[in-house]
């Protein structure tokens, strides 16, 4: 489902087929798709998250970067933290690894960047140090040396956890951002042949910037948080590297506080604040849905909901221009023309279809209420139950 296919489904709800005669411009309908997306989505967000590294003493840390640039954070849905045991995860590869150039592939000439990670059972490691090499027209790229993990977990004794496979990641040529080339699934092979070429890296995730490679605690910890506030560390905004200067001690804010950034405050004790940066909260976030060429994450469930707030929409902008209405009576024929009923019956639609749409967005609410209170509980969880 993508942005033409609501579009065709818009214009045979409101019998409006191709032609010469249309009444709404594409432009017009996609700017009521728009305003139903908006709207949907205060009810019925599309939840992401993203690992975030704490930092030493901190509470208050700055909004995640989105998945998408386009649709920005709107507010914190949950926190857990942290996320993993205490010291659990793996160190990333000390070294890079070796790289020759050759021939008989499709990479183009230039400089291409490489680096591997570690995969475990909770997930993976920060990349290793990147190594550079230049190929020719055509080429290719003989890796070796690849770094193998350690065979005995972080922490021996405690939990399951050993490394499972590696991820090599290649930049584009002349690029510096890395993207997964593959994934190694063992702890054994040291070498790889690349010889693929920068289109089939495009729309390949980057590499983590996050450890995750610890002990997943289970029962998950879902921290109390308030949103916009910066209340116990200090009375201005957060610094560039996401301390806030006092307690964290990085640095110092520029300005009155969430004047620039918008942040968050863990409702932590002083006993449970983190110690270094090696602790990882996960954020869920609330973003808008996206509904555009390229595809959506609007559910195909509530694709009917989406066309009919947009049909709503579309028929407001409508009515506009319709309301042209006159009563005139002929002195001599006494002939009565009125079309006042036109924009009449165009108003009672447009309350009838509202009282649609705003109905089947509480439903839609209520369900996503109902699913996020149904969290099943192992037992009573101690106030100190970290510490134990």
């Amino acid at each position: 489902m993508n942005l033409l296919d609501i579009e065709n489904a818009l214009r045979l709800d409101l019998f409006d087929p191709a032609g010469p005669n249309q009444r709404w411009s594409s432009a017009d309908l996609e700017r009521a798709i728009d305003k139903a997306v908006i709207r949907y989505s205060q009810y019925y967000p599309n939840i992401g998250y993203c690992d975030m590294n704490t930092r030493p003493y901190q509470r208050t840390y700055p909004y995640p970067q989105p998945w998408n640039p386009a649709y920005p954070v709107w507010w914190i849905e949950r926190i857990i933290y942290p996320l993993q045991a205490y010291g659990s995860y793996f160190q990333p590869p000390p070294g890079g690894l070796s790289a020759s150039p050759g021939s008989g592939g499709g990479l183009s000439a230039g400089l291409y960047q490489y680096a591997v990670t570690f995969l475990s059972e909770g997930g993976e490691t920060t990349p290793s140090p990147v190594t550079s090499v230049s190929v020719a027209n055509n080429g290719s790229v003989s890796l070796s040396n690849i770094p193998l993990g350690p065979t005995q977990p972080a922490l021996p004794g405690s939990a399951l956890n050993s490394v499972i496979g590696r991820n090599l990641y290649r930049t584009q040529v002349g690029g510096s951002t890395l993207l997964l080339l593959t994934t190694l699934g063992d702890n054994s092979t040291t070498s790889y042949l690349d010889t693929a070429p920068d289109s089939l890296l495009t729309g390949r995730p980057p590499a983590p910037t996050v450890n995750t490679s610890g002990v997943m605690l289970w029962p998950p910890r879902e921290r109390d948080f308030a949103e916009y506030s910066n209340l116990f560390e200090s009375s201005t905004a957060l610094a560039a590297g996401g301390n806030l200067g006092l307690q964290g001690n990085v640095g110092s804010g520029q300005g009155p506080l969430a004047s620039q950034t918008p942040s968050f405050t863990l409702k932590l004790s002083s006993a449970e604040l983190p110690r270094d940066n090696t602790l990882v909260m996960r954020v869920f976030y609330a973003t808008r849905h996206q509904l555009d060429a390229s595809g959506s994450t609007v559910p195909e469930l509530h694709r009917d909901l989406i066309v009919l707030g947009a049909s709503l929409y579309a028929m407001e902008a409508y009515q506009v221009p319709t309301n042209d209405n006159f009563s005139f009576q002929d002195g001599e024929l006494h002939d009565h023309l009125d079309d006042s009923m036109i924009p009449r019956a165009w108003q009672e639609a447009i309350a009838a279809r509202r009282s649609q749409f705003e109905t089947r967005l509480q439903e839609i609410r209520n369900q996503r209420d109902f699913a996020s209170a149904a969290r099943v509980q192992w037992g009573d969880i101690p106030a100190r139950w970290a510490r134990l």
